[in-house]
């Protein structure tokens, strides 16, 4: 690993400084920008990424490129870490030293320089971002795929983009299975912990069966690992690939950790505490929605206040300067609670505007919530109109008008869908990914108290292929934990809407609660032994879960049936 000498520049900075990786550097006079304030206006400086208390910048020197970390921490916890050498760039130093001698592939570190203000310099090395990788190769972007400004949720490429078969040189998923676990493995013998281990952090090169995977920031890296970091490595990974790959891919990883290591985690461990960990990430996630960032930021123009995504803020600006949103908008739809239009932007774009009739009280508006709440769904990987902005206008405090604005969806209501007489392989798979995605919408704590056919909207994935969005968030509600009760209560609320519009079958409905009631990501369940129908397991289930729904059918219809006749209900 070489030497590390302490050396000090012309302005009297303290530098630690590894001479067999900083030959270059040294080689000429120091570079002065690395002991001025750092600024992407400096000659020679390339800005690459800036976050709260660290920027990233690029420079070169001798024809190699070179990366340096300026560390600015915020509050005096932080400021004195650093002062007494166990701030980030120390510890990112350490973590990269440790990490070459246990043969991992790493940047390597080149110069240190402490206290305040820290700043570490590490060498450029050769790949491409993992997560970019995948997207670009493994997955198409359809028409409806919203722009992102930063690094692309995989939940988000599950929703807006289908899956395809990769170019001929692209890496097979069995390789990149192997080096991920060789990672986790060769992690677990430096006895480093990495709690921002996700695929942003990796960078891919090679080509053929020749493949490099190497860590690139170990900013957060934890030495001695703490027990069960082989557990939170793996849920990790699990977090991020469960979106966008199959089980059986996700299993070769884990299985190949315990081939290399001779231990670990069971893979239902790590099933169920992917579960706990997303709990807490989605939670972050959803407070994006309630700060100005670089994803959403505030909207005030012609009365309205509200919020917006930075892709549509200016242009819903314009369009609110005018006083009414809406006005020459085409009407949609028109009902007694609210109506829906299509408003075309100054700028290109179209969105659908759904304005509440009923708006009054001092609390959040329902188009606030249903922002807030669309926003969280795609989080989540679940397929809804993406909300584009929630516009209030209130007098004294009182809310006196709310507009909800919407991305358009391309599709149409599962009920005309169905009414098309669909192809029975189509229908199949519809009723698959149906369940899959109401599933998905239970498991993340999430209810919809208005759950019909015509708020599920059928829309072309790629080419013959149609995927369930969901749509008219206001009857969503937020859980936390959605009981057994109110789960049936959503699926029957489906069910008879289904038969208000003639086109529920036995059938389909055996077919979609089959696969519901099937662990995430796994096939649905045998529920037949030979003849003798229901005597497994997952039968009995079937049927009690059968028997609940058709219950609950049942007294739905009857007060549908009472309020048609104007009975009132006992």
């Amino acid at each position: 690993m070489g030497n590390t000498r302490t050396m000090s520049s012309a302005s009297g900075r303290e530098w630690q400084v590894r001479p067999e990786a900083a030959g270059p550097i040294l080689a000429r006079p120091w570079p002065d920008f690395l002991d001025s304030p750092l600024t992407n206006t400096a000659p020679g400086l390339d800005l690459v990424k800036r976050g709260r208390g660290r920027a990233v910048f690029r420079f070169t020197a001798g024809g190699r490129m070179y990366y340096v970390k300026d560390y600015r921490p915020a509050g005096l916890g932080r400021r004195l870490r650093a002062w007494v050498g166990r701030g980030p760039a120390r510890r990112e130093w350490e973590a990269l030293l440790a990490a070459l001698a246990a043969g991992l592939d790493v940047p390597e570190p080149v110069a240190l320089a402490g206290r305040w203000a820290e700043r570490l310099v590490t060498s450029a090395v050769p790949g491409e971002r993992l997560d970019e990788y995948l997207f670009s190769r493994f997955f198409e972007p359809l028409a409806a795929d919203p722009p992102y400004p930063g690094a692309r949720p995989p939940e988000l490429v599950a929703v807006f983009r289908h899956r395809r078969e990769p170019p001929e040189e692209t890496i097979r998923p069995r390789i990149l299975a192997d080096l991920l676990a060789d990672l986790v493995a060769r992690l677990a013998e430096a006895d480093l912990a990495l709690p921002d281990l996700h695929p942003g952090n990796l960078l891919l090169s090679g080509e053929g069966m020749r493949w490099r995977l190497r860590v690139v920031d170990l900013a957060s890296a934890v030495r001695p690992a703490p027990a069960g970091s082989i557990l939170d490595h793996l849920v990790r990974l699990e977090h991020f690939f469960e979106p966008i790959t199959s089980t059986s891919e996700r299993l070769r990883c884990h299985r190949r950790v315990l081939e290399l290591l001779g231990r670990g985690p069971r893979a239902r461990w790590v099933t169920d505490e992917t579960a706990e960990y997303r709990r807490g990430f989605y939670r972050g996630r959803d407070r994006r929605t309630r700060r100005e960032s670089k994803y959403f930021c505030r909207l005030a123009a012609g009365g309205w206040r509200g919020w917006a995504t930075a892709d549509w803020a200016e242009r819903i600006a314009h369009l609110a300067a005018s006083g009414d949103p809406s006005a020459g908008a085409e009407a949609v739809k028109v009902g007694r609670t609210a109506e829906v239009r299509r408003a075309r932007l100054e700028g290109g774009g179209a969105l659908y505007l759904k304005r509440h009739k009923r708006a009054s009280g001092l609390g959040r508006s329902r188009s606030l919530k249903a922002f807030r709440a669309g926003h969280a769904l795609l989080a989540r990987g679940i397929a809804t109109a993406r909300p584009a902005a929630a516009l209030d206008r209130r007098t004294a405090g009182m809310l006196t008008d709310t507009i909800l604005a919407t991305e358009p969806v391309e599709g149409e209501p599962l009920s005309d869908w169905l009414r098309s007489r669909p192809a029975a392989s189509e229908r199949r798979r519809m009723a698959r990914r149906l369940a899959h995605l109401l599933q998905r919408m239970h498991a993340a704590g999430f209810s919809h108290r208005d759950l019909k056919a015509p708020n599920l909207l059928v829309s072309p994935a790629h080419g013959r292929w149609v995927r369930p969005v969901l749509v008219d968030l206001d009857g969503l509600a937020y859980k936390g934990t959605v009981s057994p009760r109110r789960r049936a209560k959503d699926l029957m609320r489906l069910s008879v809407s289904l038969e208000e519009w003639g086109v529920a079958r036995t059938t389909d409905r055996l077919r979609f609660l089959r696969a519901y009631l099937a662990p995430p990501g796994a096939p649905a369940p045998i529920t037949t032994r030979g003849r003798r129908r229901g005597d497994t397991e997952p039968g009995r289930r079937l049927g009690r879960w059968w028997r609940r729904i058709e219950r609950l059918s049942v007294a739905k219809r009857q007060a549908l049936s009472r309020k048609a006749e104007g009975i009132p209900a006992p």
